[in-house]
């Protein structure tokens, strides 16, 4: 047995919670294979560990040394364990809390998302699912089931639970932003277009989050119209310069235009930001070698193929 399996049994026999039988996966029919970018939302994680989440750590590990069974203790540190990126030693604890008392809704999400972290969609699925019969009315854990289920390409059910979000808060932009992507990934472009462009509309050009921009180019981009992706790509490249993604969907609608020094430039910069893309430098190569630089574009060519083939190793 696993060591994920035993916590997720550890779990099933701490929470008490009456579940139907599980459901199939439903997918579309007509789903398109496309290279998505997976948006944040899907991982629900930091990037960074904040200072504030470093004196949070030492301050839980303090009080439990002199209460080691309180259950609200063992639930918060590991939350915080979840948000420093230990899904392993997260889940351990949340199990160790879930034997002194029965998980909330928000707990069982966080739960879920240990497992996102470890690319485990089907127990990340299952956990979210448990928590949705607690809460059935909780938009964060409807809104990372969604993710779920579109990581997993069950886009029927991402599309419903979407939908769902959006009948409890019909402004929820992450909603109608993923419905545009469940739209667009099911074929049916019309819906995704209108429903990708009003995320972006009501998102602020100066504010925090790219990932409205960065969808609505992408996927101009994706449907041949690099002229109409440029200017939410470059919104996205704006707001959150060490963007990969943002550079190299940018590069990709720039060289396609025939801007071949600021096409180039853009995907260097995406490079520099993730070295380990594939993509980026095959796409870097062919940029090159219109250029007329083969040298530098078969060297681009030779690190893509060595990356292709360590990630279809791991």
């Amino acid at each position: 047995m696993t060591a994920q399996s035993a916590v997720r049994l550890l779990l099933i026999a701490s929470i008490s919670v009456a579940l139907p039988a599980a459901s199939k996966p439903q997918t579309a029919g007509t789903a398109k294979e496309t290279q998505r970018v997976t948006s944040p939302y899907a991982a629900e994680q930091s990037s960074t560990i904040s200072t504030s989440l470093g004196r949070r750590d030492l301050d839980l590990r303090a009080a439990l040394s002199a209460q080691p069974n309180s259950p609200e203790l063992l639930f918060a540190y590991a939350l915080v364990l979840r948000q420093e990126g230990k899904a392993r030693d997260s889940l351990a604890l949340y199990t160790r809390a879930a034997g002194f008392r029965k998980p909330t809704a928000d707990e069982l999400r966080s739960v879920a998302l240990d497992y996102v972290l470890l690319s485990d969609y089907d127990n990340a699925i299952h956990w979210l699912e448990t928590a949705e019969q607690i809460d059935p009315k909780n938009n964060d854990v409807l809104y990372s089931l969604g993710r779920c289920y579109y990581s997993k390409d069950r886009f029927l059910e991402a599309r419903k639970t979407f939908e769902q979000i959006l009948a409890i808060d019909p402004h929820n932009l992450k909603a109608e932003e993923n419905l545009g992507l469940v739209y667009d990934a099911t074929n049916e472009p019309e819906k995704a277009e209108k429903a990708l462009r009003d995320a972006a509309a009501r998102s602020n050009t100066n504010g925090p989050d790219e990932w409205p921009f960065l969808d609505l180019g992408g996927f101009l981009l994706d449907h041949n119209r690099p002229t109409e992706a440029i200017s939410p790509l470059r919104t996205s490249v704006s707001i959150k310069p060490a963007c990969g993604p943002c550079h190299e969907k940018l590069g990709r609608a720039l060289l396609a235009t025939h801007e071949a020094t600021g096409g180039i430039s853009e995907l260097e910069e995406a490079i520099r930001l993730d070295p380990e893309n594939p993509r980026t430098h095959y796409e870097l190569g062919r940029a090159l070698h219109q250029a007329g630089q083969t040298e530098r574009a078969q060297q681009e060519f030779n690190i893509s193929q060595k990356l292709y083939a360590s990630h279809s190793q791991e």
